[in-house]
């Protein structure tokens, strides 16, 4: 009962996660409307990520039926269970993913975090903007938002960072070039 459970797990989860990235919104990365732009992680790299998890998830229940055929010497529910975490793993971090987003209007921004409430940031109430991290696929690092002397929001360099500056018109704020 315990293979035939973890076995549908493998296949289940990326296949609900193949609808739901077929059947949900465009997220297209830069959707630019009358009074806003949103900004979000590109389709490409979440559809591919689900299609890591099919993949993963189908030859996680082959390699199974290999070990449970004694093909190899490995318990079969081990690497299921392998398999599994990887797809759950996965899973969650696609859900966290097709969350994030940043939405800029003429004098503030919504940044929805991968997890937690959406932060509303004025402009003109930012103090500075600070690079931090590694640099992502789009040729940028991350960018920190600073308000009232702490952290308000970081704008992860897998969007199109350089738009989401130009919308804030605030390149007072960033710090100079070494």
């Amino acid at each position: 009962m315990t293979d035939v459970l973890l076995a549908l797990i493998a296949l289940l989860i990326p296949a609900v996660a193949l609808v739901l990235e077929h059947l949900g919104d465009v997220r297209i990365s830069e959707r630019h409307h009358s009074h806003h732009d949103t900004y979000s992680i590109p389709a490409s790299f979440t559809r591919a990520l689900v299609f890591s998890m099919a993949f993963m998830g189908v030859l996680g229940v082959l390699m199974g039926l290999l070990c449970k055929g004694e093909v190899f010497s490995t318990e079969y529910i081990v690497v299921l269970g392998f398999f599994d975490g990887f797809v759950l793993t996965s899973f969650a971090l696609w859900l966290m993913l097709c969350r994030y987003k940043v939405s800029t209007f003429s004098d503030c921004m919504v940044v929805t975090p991968f997890f937690g409430q959406k932060v509303w940031i004025a402009y003109a109430e930012i103090e500075r903007l600070e690079w931090s991290g590694l640099r992502m696929g789009t040729g940028f690092r991350s960018l920190d938002v600073w308000i009232g002397g702490s952290r308000a929001a970081r704008l992860y360099g897998i969007v199109d960072i350089e738009q989401i500056i130009m919308a804030m018109d605030r390149f007072d704020l960033l710090p100079p070039n070494p």
